[in-house]
């Protein structure tokens, strides 16, 4: 995984606020090095590079603690302990008690997290925040309903780009529920730039798409992606609402963390919460079955992407949002390249 496939200066979806539990952590690989997460007794999400700038143990082997009323993580090798809100050391336990150096001066790498609606996200990059956490536009108290987690082999573009791919749909998604049998027909969508990306404002579903007929009532769906890899679904009907999240993080070299949230608020859903459950599982695992095939092919042979007609060029549009999010230093800031646009196909 080279430094210039992945975006830094944007946050990435870490793990979920159920998998970290008070006094315990989680070693996770992202952005190919390793990472410690957990949740103090407090109830405050943490990450730490997660290697002992000692001898490279990895913290999250060894246990949580407190230290000068503070939380801190203390390595199984030599018990050297680094502060959760800092990443400083805080204690170097074989010191003599006159030794006069001040462990404080290392310090192993804390990652900035923000939490909310049962999601922790993570910034990737040095320093301050150059953007805002993610905001997913739920009220506070939303947590997903259904989760469902691929780890998809390939090229991290490759993985993101199918975010935005609208052509692949009736090929790789062929359940009853969705469209397997419809026939294809022409499409015509407006797209909008957005602060980060791009949208499909709201607008009434495709009519051979059979999921959307439970809902009842009007639907429209607003479809938006956002940089670095972020595709929401707003699905509206009266007072009903659906929110579609699928993001991506790039874990160990040439593999990609998929995770697929849905939210909603209407109390007819809860009752079939493990059909819904299922049905997100079998769609998430065609995209990784089909990243995997594809990935065989571009592991053996130098492939340059045939891009061709108008539902490849939000893949070209996603490319272009890339370098120019890459150069904002360069040029000055970032600034969306992209244009309102109409696109035609069939589907």
């Amino acid at each position: 995984m080279s430094a210039s496939e992945i975006l830094d200066g944007l946050w990435y979806l870490a793990a979920l606020s159920n998998e970290l539990k008070p006094g315990a952590m989680l070693r996770r690989v992202l952005f190919g090095g390793p990472v410690v997460f957990g949740r103090t007794k407090a109830g405050e999400v943490f990450a730490l590079r997660d290697v002992c700038p000692h001898r490279a143990a990895p913290l999250s082997a060894g246990r949580l603690c407190e230290i000068g009323g503070e939380s801190a993580v203390e390595c199984p090798y030599h018990a050297w302990a680094f502060r959760t809100t800092d990443g400083k050391c805080a204690a170097i336990p074989a010191l003599h008690s006159e030794e006069k150096r001040d462990p404080s001066t290392i310090a192993t790498k804390r990652y900035g997290l923000h939490e909310a609606n049962g999601l922790v996200w993570i910034y990737h990059g040095e320093g301050m925040p150059e953007t805002p956490p993610p905001d997913i536009g739920l009220a506070a108290g939303c947590r997903p309903k259904t989760v469902t987690i691929v780890e998809a082999k390939g090229p991290f573009d490759e993985a993101v780009i199918g975010l935005v791919d609208p052509a692949h749909t009736p090929t790789v998604h062929k359940q009853w529920w969705w469209r397997e049998g419809a026939p294809r027909r022409d499409k015509t969508k407006n797209y909008e730039p957005t602060p980060l990306g791009m949208k499909i404002p709201a607008h009434a579903p495709s009519s051979n798409t059979r999921i959307y007929k439970f809902i009842g009532g009007a639907p429209t769906t607003e479809i938006e992606f956002r940089l670095p890899s972020l595709r929401l679904e707003h699905i509206r009907s009266g007072k009903r609402r659906i929110l579609g999240l699928t993001t991506m993080s790039p874990t160990e070299p040439g593999t990609t963390r998929i995770v697929h949230v849905i939210f909603w608020d209407f109390a007819l859903l809860d009752l079939i919460m493990p059909i819904a459950q299922s049905m997100a599982d079998d769609f998430l695992a065609q995209d990784g079955a089909i990243l995997t095939l594809q990935n065989d092919n571009l592991s053996r042979i130098d492939h340059r992407p045939l891009y061709f007609g108008d539902a490849d060029e939000p893949a070209k549009w996603y490319l272009k949002l890339k370098r120019a999010f890459a150069q904002r230093k360069e040029n000055g800031g970032f600034t969306n390249p992209l244009s309102p646009a109409e696109l035609r196909w069939r589907t």
